[in-house]
């Protein structure tokens, strides 16, 4: 029988040298007697599908045994994609030495970064274990990005379901490596277990998203999601073909899966670069705004509240502004001090804050007087709730400085009407406190229209030793 020519016979690579320098002699008489050149020694040949079929392959093709070198070797060019998340994860840690909370951040992109670098370490006596260590690295990078989402607003992450996440996946990766023997099918694993931490950390901080850097960061990270469920589905979809380590890396999905994830750092550096900014803006906003003391709006914060979608409730008419101020608060510095006369101004803004509840807006105007807004309120509920603060702070008692005495303040009181600024109503309710401070103090004055001095007529006073309620004067 005549021996099958040499391109119909299959070159099994796992053969004794013996068979291997026999055929290669054979082969080169044949290519002699048809005058063609002979293969050059180390040139790479097709190796037998049994070897092919192996998920722990470095290539599509291999050299004869018995030569050295990597049929894939890797470029300069191959660590773009592990060094460049590196960088923007190293800078983030960096940064959190300037005082911006961005450390978690930077945690995450290095465990990235390790494993896509673990990806071109191609050596056959690491598998599987090699690909289980990398899948896990780019798993926990998923899992730490949205430890440090919800971190954001104090969102509590179930640590047994990182772990639980984790162990699922290196059961599949483990299933597709020794019994499906598919590099796609560990793909498709690893990056459903990642679209799935996504997913479910993402619409958890979603809820409650409100600021513009937590919207930002919302949609950041629901847009990764989508995008991981669309890679699965579309590996899932692929054809069975080039299961190779070394060859899935150059082909068109793995360069997808590289530079999906190159690309993705950089999107998620600059929203939490874009989101770091807008917290610091919001961070020194408040500062302006706030009073350091009393924790309390003040003056430039009223004029950003009533600017704000928030403050428009407390534009309209029926909004009672209410006027305080302490009583004699000179005398308490002098004779306690000034530390203590903190104590009292902190220790008024928190009832005022208590009374006027979460639908109310206290602000310390300067010194010892407040003010207090309150949406919708009648007249006669607006006097009744000032005078209930009045009553409230002349009960506290004081033990700090030897302090056994009895604190009061002064309460002006009126509405808002149809078509006036704000600062009108504020000017009204001057006019009422220092008309209480006129009648001897401790008491609550309020009315709709201004009072000039001396008139009584329209004046509401309320005071606790002769009036156990609201009386009208006239």
């Amino acid at each position: 029988m005549a021996r099958p020519a040499a391109a119909d016979k299959p070159r099994n690579c796992l053969r004794a040298p013996s068979q291997a320098i026999r055929g290669g002699m054979a082969g080169l008489e044949r290519a002699m007697a048809a005058g063609r050149p002979p293969r050059a020694i180390g040139q790479t040949v097709k190796c037998h599908p049994l070897w092919n079929d192996s998920p722990y392959s470095s290539g599509s093709s291999r050299k004869v045994p018995g030569q050295s070198g990597h049929v894939m070797p890797i470029t300069p060019i191959d660590w773009i994609v592990p060094a460049g998340i590196m960088m923007c994860g190293l800078a983030f840690i960096g940064i959190r030495f300037l005082g911006f909370s961005t450390a978690r951040w930077g945690y995450s992109l290095c465990f990235l970064a390790g494993g896509y670098a673990l990806m071109l370490i191609e050596l056959e006596w690491t598998s599987p274990f090699k690909q289980i260590a990398e899948d896990n690295f780019i798993l926990i990078s998923v899992i730490l990005a949205c430890r440090a989402l919800n971190d954001r607003l104090n969102i509590r992450s179930s640590l047994r379901f990182d772990v639980g996440i984790v162990v699922v996946c290196t059961a599949m990766i483990i299933v597709a490596l020794t019994l499906l023997k598919s590099v796609r099918w560990e793909t498709i694993f690893v990056q459903a277990c990642c679209a799935v931490t996504l997913w479910i950390g993402t619409i958890r901080f979603s809820k409650v998203a409100t600021t513009k850097a937590d919207r930002l960061l919302s949609w950041t990270f629901l847009l990764f999601a989508a995008l991981l469920t669309l890679q699965c589905l579309l590996y899932m979809a692929a054809p069975n073909a080039g299961e190779k380590v070394g060859a899935w890396r150059t082909s068109v999905l793995g360069n997808l899966v590289q530079y999906t994830g190159l690309i993705g750092s950089i999107v998620l550096a600059f929203a939490v670069m874009i989101a770091t900014s807008l917290d610091a803006i919001e961070k020194y906003r408040r500062t302006a705004d706030t009073d350091p003391l009393t924790n309390l709006l003040n003056r430039r914060g009223l004029d950003s509240l009533l600017a704000s979608p928030r403050g428009r409730q407390f534009m309209g008419p029926s909004t009672a502004v209410i006027l305080a101020d302490i009583d004699h608060f000179k005398s308490i510095n002098d004779r306690f001090g000034h530390s203590f006369g903190d104590l009292v101004i902190m220790r008024f803004g928190s009832l005022l804050q208590a009374c006027a509840g979460e639908h109310g807006c206290v602000i310390r105007l300067g010194g010892e007087e407040f003010g207090v807004l309150l949406a919708d309120s009648p007249l006669e509920e607006a006097i009744a709730a000032a005078d209930a603060m009045r009553r409230q702070f002349e009960t506290e008692r004081w033990t700090q400085s030897g302090a056994h005495g009895v604190f009061t303040a002064s309460f002006g009181v009126t509405l808002t009407m149809d078509g006036e600024p704000i600062e009108a109503a504020f000017e009204r309710a001057d006019q009422f406190l220092y008309a209480a401070k006129r009648a001897g103090r401790n008491r609550t004055a309020g009315g709709r229209y201004s009072v000039a001095d001396g008139e009584q007529d329209g004046l509401v006073f309320v005071h606790p030793a002769r009036h156990p309620g609201p009386t009208v004067l006239s």
